[in-house]
């Protein structure tokens, strides 16, 4: 903004705000929201810049139409950095850690599971070697049907990869949303980056 001690605080504040409702637009915008992107451009950037443009001294008021114009520029610049990074974030998530984390877990449950199988089997066959217990029949065959659903779950690759596309995608957004990583950008300083580019 217009670096002047002539500002006041209450032109800084309404400068911050035209600023976040600004980038709010851009994000909306890249994150394909149009119509709430186009209420921020249309409905509340032209009240907070006609306020903010009487705040200042009338020595300003050129200045402060080139403040508005490099604040665009950076704006869209920043949020389409954030945009590409996201895009970065979330194909080395989705294609590679995930699948690596899932695999993982799967193989957790997999060794838990086969451990759970191992056991029952084991108390199972210890049940039926007892002579003093008889196993009714509806026992048998409830334990058994038991263990014919849990064989049915037992192929946890294939469940994975079924969903693992979409749970994937899912995930990685809501790991890297574009306004936090805007943010990010913003309070790190990129504007010599920015500029250089």
């Amino acid at each position: 903004m217009i670096a002047s001690s002539k500002v006041t605080e209450q032109a800084e504040s309404r400068w911050t705000l035209i600023v976040e409702r600004f980038r709010a637009a851009c994000i909306l915008h890249r994150e394909n929201r149009d119509a709430e992107s186009r209420q921020i451009i249309k409905g509340e950037l032209p009240v907070l810049i006609k306020s903010w443009i009487k705040l200042l001294p009338t020595s300003l008021k050129e200045d402060a139409k080139a403040d508005l114009r490099d604040m665009f520029t950076k704006e869209q610049s920043l949020v389409d950095q954030g945009m590409r990074l996201q895009n970065v974030f979330r194909e080395t998530l989705v294609q590679q850690i995930i699948p690596r984390v899932e695999e993982q877990v799967a193989a957790k449950y997999r060794a838990i599971y086969l451990k759970e199988q191992q056991k029952r089997a084991h108390d199972l066959e210890a049940v039926r070697k007892r002579t003093w217990v008889k196993l009714s029949s509806p026992e048998a065959t409830s334990l058994e049907s038991s263990q014919a659903r849990r064989v049915s779950i037992n192929d946890v690759r294939s469940m994975i990869d079924a969903v693992q596309k979409n749970d994937s995608e899912l995930v990685a957004n809501s790991m890297l949303p574009l306004e936090q990583i805007v943010g990010t950008l913003d309070r790190a300083r990129v504007d010599t980056i920015l500029s250089e580019s």
